[in-house]
């Protein structure tokens, strides 16, 4: 079985090696590489690397470039040097960020990017993010109780309706209390959440690229999300009690509302959350990663392997410019004010 080649950050890999004595991740753990890694390396990188190697892959965590194999890395990590790896084939965790020219491969977490017929230079796979760590789910005794109102995430990533007075108004009246999480150390506690709002913003982006992870997390902690029509969430969808669906800042008061005065539906969604789950276990992950691997990567391998060098290079020229003009596209954009729903 070919080795794969986990790439973490230099001077990282000392501080490690307890991944490889641990039988399951543990939460202080997590906390502990948090210190000192992005929490991208850690999700997609530690945490794969930790289960495929204890599904029987042959795997080694370096902190360089090998000389010749199959190499997987975090786009955080790789950073903006591009430059031409000959003989490794990189596969590249995209995130929510830019592809990679230097890879290969790209692992993306939203369908969307797989889909789309633009993105077919970069060779996008999807497979959904891994669940979160530790997670407290909300606690049984609240039953149908709708009081605590949270939201889980970056500032950056928090629309701007939810400071405002009209927001802050309609939560007192409602007798709900509004909580927002910007800690990550809080991002895996739902013990007393019982609602979980996610807007980035209201202004009609797809977020192509974003993840579906605050909905599914919302399955396996046992809380009702309310989130906008994003792609992710939107791909994932399958009936009215997966999510409440809203719109505007009025829709997401009218929202808590709803289900503040119909304990029935906020079961029903409750009880959905729970069946809807297991499609997105840690076992089903396991399931996306030996098949990418064993069904696709290790196959890709051999056919790259046959492709000439002038080829190889050619492919890497392509996704440079292809990068560039894509960033040029993006500040144009701007320049002129035209909206970009991506």
């Amino acid at each position: 079985m070919k080795t794969i080649y986990f790439y973490v950050p230099k001077g990282t890999i000392d501080k490690l090696q307890f991944l490889d004595e641990l039988n399951h991740l543990e939460w202080e753990k997590i906390i502990e590489i948090r210190k000192f890694l992005s929490g991208n390396c850690t999700s997609w990188i530690l945490t794969t690397y930790f289960h495929m190697k204890q599904n029987g892959f042959s795997c080694q965590l370096i902190d360089y470039i090998p000389e010749s194999g199959i190499l997987i890395a975090d786009r955080d990590t790789l950073g903006n040097q591009y430059p031409y790896f000959g003989k490794v084939m990189l596969i590249c965790v995209k995130g929510d960020r830019e592809f990679h020219p230097s890879a290969h491969l790209h692992i993306v977490q939203n369908p969307l990017e797989s889909q789309n017929k633009n993105n077919k230079l970069w060779n996008p796979y999807h497979i959904p993010i891994w669940p979160q760590v530790s997670l407290i789910p909300r606690s049984s005794e609240r039953g149908s109780l709708v009081k605590n109102i949270a939201f889980m995430g970056s500032r950056s990533n928090f629309a701007d309706e939810f400071k405002s007075e009209q927001w802050f108004k309609a939560i007192k009246e409602l007798d709900c209390q509004w909580e927002p999480m910007f800690n990550p150390d809080q991002w895996n506690d739902y013990s007393n959440v019982d609602v979980v709002i996610a807007v980035r913003s209201f202004d009609g982006k797809t977020y192509k690229y974003k993840p579906a992870s605050k909905l599914v997390n919302c399955w396996h902690a046992g809380v009702v999300g309310i989130f906008p029509p994003e792609s992710a969430f939107m791909a994932v969808k399958k009936s009215e009690l997966d999510f409440l669906i809203v719109n505007s800042l009025g829709e997401t008061i009218e929202a808590v509302k709803r289900l503040k005065n119909d304990p029935k539906l906020y079961l029903s969604m409750i009880e959905n959350g729970q069946k809807r789950k297991p499609e997105f276990s840690e076992e089903r992950l396991n399931e996306y990663w030996n098949s990418f691997f064993n069904n696709y990567v290790f196959e890709e391998y051999e056919k790259w392997l046959k492709i000439t060098e002038f080829q190889r290079r050619t492919d890497f020229i392509n996704r440079y410019i292809r990068l560039k003009l894509d960033r040029t596209k993006k500040r144009i954009k701007r320049r002129v004010g035209i909206k970009d729903l991506d």
